[in-house]
């Protein structure tokens, strides 16, 4: 400690060194060192600040707790009871003097949904017409030749014929619905698709006619007629497409050539067509004298 130093600490009193010892948060913790080592030095001991007494303890008695919730004494049952009762009759008065509420407006009704005709592939189905066909086509054969057909090989030649009838009839129905179609200038924007449906028909029948089959006169000479009808009917399906706008077909020789023949094989087999109802023509030859 420097001379300057000592003097400082010399020149005060007992009490103010003291003073910087009972309160060092005032000062810098070297001069409240010094203080006391000058206190030593002096013989006097710093003392130390006593810690404030705290107050005697005094023991008050709670209060008692105020009860909580509603009392529920015979008075103040009485008397809820009465505010309900008066409660319930205000709500029945009102609801009696208050007017019913308007009835709601009904509903406008729905505009019904409208039908869009919409072009489609689809060929109408003729299976009832195909059925009558085949049945038709059976009845007018000779009734000797179908006997024998039921006799022989447990009837294996009738069923035969039967099928390949249905099978030429199925694809025959939809070919004249289309040329009908055509013929009448109600051929729809989708008829190659429909040509296309009405060939894929037709290849049922082809894988059927490729075989040989042990018929009766009569049988025979239809089956055959059912061939060339078929060919005909497959080249115009082929052609007919191309030649729609403004009927170029019916100004086609080879078409027209063949249509008369088609009619003309349909009319030994049957009188009508079972799709439009029309009798098949039958070609006339007619000799020159």
């Amino acid at each position: 400690m420097s001379a300057s130093i000592d003097d400082f600490y010399h020149q005060k009193t007992d009490a103010d060194l003291q003073f910087f010892v009972d309160h060092p948060e005032l000062y810098q913790p070297s001069l409240i060192d010094a203080a006391r080592r000058e206190l030593r030095r002096r013989g006097v001991a710093p003392a130390v600040a006593a810690p404030a007494e705290l107050p005697p303890l005094t023991y008050v008695s709670p209060e008692p707790a105020a009860p909580s919730g509603l009392r529920t004494g015979p008075l103040t049952l009485g008397l809820a009871a009465v505010l309900l009762v008066g409660l319930g009759g205000f709500y029945v008065v009102k609801q009696k003097n208050q007017p019913p509420p308007p009835p709601a407006a009904p509903a406008k009704p729905k505009a019904p949904p409208q039908l869009v005709e919409v072009e489609t592939s689809a060929i109408p189905t003729y299976d009832g017409l195909v059925a009558q066909a085949v049945a038709q086509q059976v009845k007018r054969l000779p009734a000797a030749e179908v006997a024998a057909a039921k006799a022989k090989a447990d009837g294996m030649a009738l069923r035969q014929y039967r099928e390949l009838a249905k099978r030429f009839w199925a694809a025959e129905c939809q070919t004249e619905y289309l040329t009908s179609q055509a013929h009448e200038g109600k051929a729809s924007a989708m008829f190659a698709d429909q040509a296309l449906v009405a060939r894929t028909t037709w290849s049922a029948w082809n894988k059927a006619a490729v075989y040989t089959y042990k018929f009766g006169p009569a049988m025979q000479e239809d089956f055959q007629r059912m061939q060339k009808v078929a060919s005909s009917q497959q080249h115009v399906l082929e052609r007919m497409p191309d030649l729609l706008p403004k009927k170029a077909f019916l100004k086609d020789k080879e078409l027209n050539a063949r249509d008369t023949e088609v009619q003309d094989w349909l009319r030994a087999i049957r009188v009508a067509s079972p799709v439009t109802g029309k009798p098949y023509k039958a070609t006339v030859l007619k000799m020159q004298m």
